[in-house]
């Protein structure tokens, strides 16, 4: 043990209008504030209110402790895998390490085991496809804008708000614009097709033997998370590689998933499912089984710069998703130092801890307001046009 005891936790509300994002500092008594990233799809204020209403589990803890404190977080809350309760967690965990890491001066990929791939991680874009119109043409101007920026692996939904089944109308209109894609960046470019949890496992397979001609890199949640047996189907049969985990929480989800299916890539959230601590976890997991990493990432600028550290500890990572290039035109600012992408790689931060410094005034300024900021909905009409503010 050290002689090191938290002493308070602050959160951050952020309007961001993919969804608010969710900023936390926790604090010491030793001076140093370890900062993390508590975003869900929703629901900012109860998450806020949940990492006050359990600080009993941190508060006066060593931050050293991580599996203590992980442990007693997750065990002895009732209801512990509510993405509610795995957020507190994962956002308490992480800033535990931020803390580790500055008491220590090392960086937290040094505490995690060293750059195992270097000082830069491929990336894939998303967020890059909110001014398509849904049409194939759209999205192929839009995915050459994304080459041109730099990176070679985009990903996209283009099954508008289907639910289970489409008819062959729309199925024929969401093949076009894969088509489309595909033609506009050529064949070096890796597609990611992400499905929303859309499908029942039928359709799913039908879906990707109808995509599989433009060579995807894998078919993402092409079924709701809770069912294995979908899932399962789904991966036995697809001529594409299935990814999926972004809604599974913890280790234990993570181990049906290797023990019952065939999935070849998983995707975590670690601002969800348990943090860095558990999330290393479940990479063991996955690399026991030659399971790739990619992690789930739409959040914020925090969570990019926690990813980093990660990723490039991780043996079997693959790809890192960043939504950066193409979110508000202040995602930058929220950090006095900012994440910087280059040529579609993240450049992992240096310095103790994460190697970031939260800018409080930026993050005044866009402080979130029910009235400002509206959290997208997946199966609403031009979902993807989200009114972001054009960088």
């Amino acid at each position: 043990m050290s002689d090191v005891s938290i002493s308070g936790v602050e959160t951050y509300l952020v309007a961001n209008p993919w969804k608010p994002w969710v900023f936390v500092e926790v604090e010491t008594d030793a001076g140093v504030t370890g900062i993390a990233e508590a975003t869900t799809h929703d629901k900012p204020r109860t998450v806020a209110k949940a990492i006050d209403e359990m600080s009993n589990y941190f508060v006066g803890k060593d931050p050293f402790d991580t599996e203590q404190i992980w442990l007693e977080m997750y065990r002895d809350e009732w209801f512990s895998k509510g993405v509610v309760n795995t957020t507190v967690c994962s956002a308490v965990d992480m800033a535990c390490w931020d803390i580790k890491g500055k008491l220590l001066d090392k960086p937290v990929y040094e505490l995690l085991g060293g750059k195992v791939h270097g000082d830069e991680l491929r990336a894939y874009a998303n967020g890059w496809y909110t001014d398509t119109d849904g049409e194939p043409e759209g999205f192929a101007e839009a995915a050459e804008r994304v080459v041109d920026d730099g990176y070679d692996a985009m990903k996209f939904d283009p099954f508008g708000t289907a639910w289970q089944r489409m008819s062959k109308k729309d199925l024929n209109h969401s093949v076009d614009i894969v088509r489309a894609v595909r033609e506009a960046v050529g064949p070096d470019v890796d597609l990611l097709i992400e499905c929303h949890g859309r499908f029942t496992a039928g359709q799913a397979v039908d879906i990707a033997r109808e995509l599989d001609e433009f060579d995807p890199t894998w078919f993402e949640e092409p079924c709701p998370p809770d069912s294995i047996n979908s899932l399962a189907e789904v991966a036995d049969k697809s001529p594409i590689p299935v990814a999926t985990g972004e809604r599974h929480m913890t280790k234990h989800d993570f181990f049906d998933l290797v023990t019952r299916t065939d999935v070849d890539v998983f995707q975590p959230d670690l601002m969800n499912t348990g943090g860095i601590t558990e999330g290393k976890k479940i990479a063991g997991l996955a690399e026991a089984d030659h399971v790739s990493i990619a992690p789930h990432n739409p959040q914020g600028p925090v969570a990019g710069a926690i990813y980093s550290h990660f990723c490039t500890s991780t043996p079997n990572f693959m790809i890192q998703e960043m939504f950066q290039t193409y979110d508000v035109d202040w995602v930058d600012n929220l950090l006095v130092d900012p994440l910087e992408v280059e040529d579609g790689y993240v450049q992992v931060p240096e310095g103790p801890g994460f190697g970031i410094e939260l800018d409080h005034d930026v993050i005044a300024e866009h402080a979130y307001t029910e009235d400002k900021v509206h959290t997208i909905n997946l199966f609403e009409k031009d979902w993807e046009k989200r009114a972001v503010e054009k960088r």
